[in-house]
This record gives C-alpha cells, sequence and structure tokens, in this order.
C-alpha cells in the first residue's frame, strides 16, 4: 500500500535538487557549461560571418542567371563535403589495422572510431546545409550571392574544429559542431520566414 506525501515532505524531496543548481527550466549545474558553449557557438558565428561579410569578402557575380546559382552552391558543395571525402579515406586506410578492431566492431574511442562518427556527423550535417544553401542560391539577390561562399568556410571551419576537438576530447566537439549545425539553422529561420511569411531580411 503506497501512502500520498504531505506538501512538507515533497518539498523536503525538492531540496537536493535545488541544491544541486536545478531551476525550473530543468537546468542543473552541470547544464551550464553547455549552455556557454551555445551561446558561445552563436556569438562566434554572427561575429565571424559579419566580419568577413563587411570587412573581408568584396565580391559580387557579374550575372546572377539560374545557372550562375546552380554553379556557385555545387562549388561550395563540394567544397564543404571535402572533410568526408578526406575522412572516409582515413577511415579505409585504418580499416586495414587489426589494432583499431575489436572482434568486428572499432575499438571504442581509437582513431578508427573517432573518425568513423566525424565522418558520419559531416554527412548528417551536410545534408542540412546543402538544402539550406539551395535556398539562399534560389532567393538572395545577387548583391547577397556572397553570403553562400562565407557560409561555405563557417561550415568547413566548423568541421575542421569538430574532428580536432573530438581527437583531443569529446567534450570538446562541441564548438565545433556549433558553429557547423546553428548557422545552418540561422538560414532555415531566414528561409521560412521568407517563404512563409514574405519576411526578407539581409543575409
Amino acid at each position: 500500500m503506497t501512502t500520498r506525501m504531505t506538501p512538507d515532505e515533497l518539498e523536503k524531496e525538492r531540496a537536493p535538487g535545488r541544491i544541486l543548481g536545478r531551476g525550473p527550466l530543468g537546468f542543473s549545474r552541470r547544464t551550464w557549461p553547455f549552455i556557454k558553449v551555445l551561446v558561445g557557438n552563436w556569438l562566434f558565428a554572427l561575429v565571424y560571418y559579419v566580419t568577413v561579410k563587411q570587412f573581408i569578402v568584396t565580391w559580387e557575380p557579374v550575372s546572377w542567371t539560374v545557372a550562375d546559382r546552380l554553379e556557385l552552391m555545387i562549388k561550395c558543395s563540394i567544397l564543404a563535403l571535402a572533410p568526408a571525402v578526406v575522412g572516409i579515406a582515413i577511415v579505409a586506410a585504418q580499416r586495414l589495422n587489426p589494432d583499431m578492431w575489436v572482434g568486428q566492431r572499432p575499438k571504442p574511442n581509437s582513431a578508427l572510431d573517432v573518425n568513423t562518427r566525424f565522418v558520419l556527423n559531416t554527412i548528417e550535417q551536410f545534408i542540412l546545409f546543402l538544402v539550406g544553401l539551395s535556398g539562399v542560391a534560389l532567393f538572395a539577390p545577387i548583391s547577397e550571392a556572397d553570403s553562400i561562399p562565407i557560409l561555405t568556410s563557417l561550415f568547413l571551419l566548423g568541421r575542421v574544429l569538430f574532428w580536432i576537438g573530438y581527437h583531443k576530447n569529446p567534450y570538446l566537439r562541441a564548438f565545433g559542431f556549433g558553429i557547423t549545425f546553428y548557422p545552418t539553422v540561422g538560414v532555415f529561420v531566414w528561409l521560412i520566414l521568407l517563404m512563409a511569411f514574405g519576411i526578407r531580411l539581409p543575409i
């Protein structure tokens, strides 16, 4: 037979959670470092994008036809996928090393295991990035065509930092993941605002 707890008893049960730092949003003290990394991702990506767009890249295509848009998108997509191609080549070579295996599976946290995860994550990220990049190429005016190579450079930087960080410590991959993923989220927000509500923000 179960007994119903009194309000005072419930309060005592909640007390340890409060000591650990859990708040109304369910965050604990262990969560805050990841929140800080998340905010850092946003700030870094924003500062990088604005700085490169305003002060470094001054390129504008001569023409901006459908063929020009498609050409630029394909070129940037090839560059964005280059880390995955390199990773696949490395994984293929590492698979020949018997020390990398435990039975029929890669040894946990081995270079083969990390590189395999990197390749899979990069391909997943690339699918989202490609869809977003296609939307930008379709809807962006010629004056904002430079956003496509800038977004590509940010994607590449994120993948490299993710790869390096993953090999040093799995937690260090978070920053590279963030500056790969969250700019893509920003692109999707831009596209949804434009397509669904007719709101065209500068990009």
